[in-house]
């Protein structure tokens, strides 16, 4: 039956992430190869055993054929187990090998792919899938380089003992061969369901863990828990039916076996009744036939597996296959006049609308930029697309005449420091969280940035200090507290270029009067774009733009704005009201 092209290019897929552990493999084939043979062996020792000492009495031979029997199963577990720890192992080192590629493309993906996808759905290819991938050694191809030798070795002795006993018990293995090609399409089918059932429970589970206040306050632990149970329920379905169809492949092999071992009994028992063969030939002949089955049995399971390994690898290739950030070949020397946007227009949709439109601003070095606007006036798409976490589909950014996309990323970031209203902190100690980036620096160095951001205080209050380990996105510091280790975080960067996303819009009175001055301290001698919420922290800026609907309606200094431009005095008096 010829496979469709998708399927083709899954299994050169599948072989060619095999191909760096094939020399392990390989070692593993050999053995595997002893075991065959040490299991032929047996079968062979059948006929002897029979004849000579049960019908012949020959029981000299007592005293040596038992340790040959012994010595022949010892060489036969001791090849199989160091083919099977070779195999698993390569399967481990494969799953381990995948997640790490996985989790080092997905870091390097750009933003708009990683805003489209829940993050659940990105947890479950990198472990649950990939997971999947230890099987494609450790059970399909052990299995395969285990049992097909076997076989061949087993059905070799059955032959030469009654070569016509043997064909008659294999008449029921193109039934098998049929049944299991039919049923592996559904378990590929099937095992594609279930993996995305997988996903949506594992983006559930993140969802209650990170968003437990908000699931909370609305009281609705009874709706949460609803859905994560009609999602089991359906996860639970789709796993039963791939239960069931690989059941039903064991069943196929199981009734064929005893077909064909019913049938040599029936036709051998009446050879040896008439004297045509002796009992040893046929308990020989039935002995490596029933030994047959049982790795026939195993290929059958072996081919489940891996129809359900191609499914994973399906779905491990929508991520693999994601295009990573693409960065230009330029280096960036240290910046030291202008950045500038020219023309740009942006969007986030292809068929979506403009979020930007018609930008036009020169930032000299040194320069307090602040931003206003409404809420959706495009405000932090604009700032975004400084670093390139976006695009412009239209337009160019420049900074001192080099244009950002010809720039390496690595050195485009390097001159940027951000500082948003969402702080990401990770679970890891404080001082990592402040260092980060910067895993050399100095204790003198990040207790110096904990200062100046006001943060050194509460940290020493903290139960271990700097190695106190903060919890998940720091949530069991208060939102003061986590944006002050940010602006730590910042300070330490000693970027030339500073953005700050509303960074003090969280913040209570006596934390954002803390925090200004330490944000003041951080933006000397630097050039700062301020994303701003309350404009009484903008006042002095040397240039403030007013957006609305995705364009510059208006910019000065915030005297000149609030005679001229109707806008900003709406938005100044907006927040006025709001600080009251």
């Amino acid at each position: 039956m010829s496979q469709s092209p998708l399927s083709q290019f899954t299994d050169k897929k599948i072989w060619g992430m095999m191909r760096p552990y094939m020399g392990r493999v390989l070692v593993a084939i050999l053995f595997s190869l002893g075991a065959s043979g040490a299991s032929g062996a047996i079968a062979w020792l059948v006929k002897p055993v029979i004849d000579s000492i049960f019908v012949e009495k020959n029981y000299a031979m007592l005293t040596w054929l038992p340790l040959v029997i012994i010595a022949t199963y010892f060489l036969r577990g001791s090849f199989q187990m160091i083919c099977s720890y070779l195999m698993r192992s390569a399967g481990t080192k494969l799953v381990r090998d995948t997640r790490i590629r996985l989790y080092t493309h997905l870091l390097h993906l750009p933003s708009s792919a990683l805003s489209s996808e829940s993050s659940g759905k990105m947890i479950s290819r990198i472990l649950n899938d990939a997971a999947m991938l230890r099987s494609l050694v450790s059970d399909t191809l052990l299995t395969l380089f285990k049992e097909v030798p076997t076989i061949i070795v087993l059905l070799g002795v059955a032959l030469y003992r009654r070569w016509d006993v043997t064909l008659l018990a294999l008449v029921a293995v193109p039934g098998i061969v049929a049944c299991a090609s039919r049923l592996g399409k559904l378990i590929k089918s099937k095992r594609i369901q279930a993996q995305q059932t997988i996903a949506t429970l594992t983006h559930r589970i993140s969802e209650a863990a990170t968003g437990a206040k908000v699931i909370k306050v609305f009281v609705s632990e009874e709706l949460m828990a609803t859905q994560f149970i009609q999602e089991s329920q359906n996860n639970y379905r789709q796993e039963t039916k791939l239960i069931r169809f690989k059941e039903i492949t064991k069943l196929a092999v199981d009734i064929s076996t005893g077909i064909g071992i019913g049938l040599v009994i029936y036709y051998g028992g009446n050879l040896v009744s008439k004297g045509v063969i002796t009992s040893g030939d046929l308990f020989s002949a039935l002995g490596a036939v029933a030994m047959v089955f049982s790795p026939i049995k195993n290929l059958g399971n072996s081919y489940s597996v891996f129809q359900e390994i191609r499914a994973a690898v399906d779905r491990l290739s929508w991520l693999d296959e994601m295009e990573v950030e693409k960065s230009g070949d330029q280096p960036l020397p240290s910046f030291h006049e202008e950045i500038r946007f020219q023309n740009v227009c942006h969007r986030y949709q292809p068929e979506g609308e403009l979020i930007l439109r018609d930008i036009n601003l020169t930032i000299r070095k040194g320069d307090v930029l602040a931003i206003v606007g409404s809420s959706g006036a495009g405000k932090t798409s604009l700032i975004d697309l400084l670093p390139r976490f976006y695009d412009p589909e239209e337009g160019a950014i420049l900074i001192d005449g080099h244009n950002i996309k010809d720039i390496r990323l690595v050195d485009l970031r390097r001159q940027i420091g951000l500082v948003s209203q969402d702080v990401m902190l990770f679970n890891d100690t404080v001082r990592a969280n402040i260092s980060f980036g910067n895993p050399a620096t100095s204790d003198e160095e990040i207790e110096t940035a904990a200062r100046l951001a006001f943060a050194h205080d509460f940290i020493a209050g903290l139960p271990a200090g700097y190695e106190t380990l903060l919890g998940e996105r720091g949530l069991n510091l208060s939102g003061g507290q986590r944006q002050r280790l940010a602006i730590a975080r910042a300070i330490l960067k000693n970027p030339p270029i500073l953005i700050l996303d509303e960074a003090t819009s969280a913040l209570d009175a006596v934390s954002e009067q803390l925090v200004q001055k330490a944000l003041e301290q951080l933006m000397q001698d630097r050039t700062t774009i301020v994303v701003a919420h309350r404009l009484s922290t903008i006042r002095h800026a040397d240039r403030i733009i007013v957006m609305e609907h995705g364009r510059i309606i208006s910019q000065g200094s915030h005297q000149e704005l609030l005679a001229d431009s109707a806008v900003y005095q709406e938005l100044y008096h907006s927040y006025n009201k709001s600080a009251d």
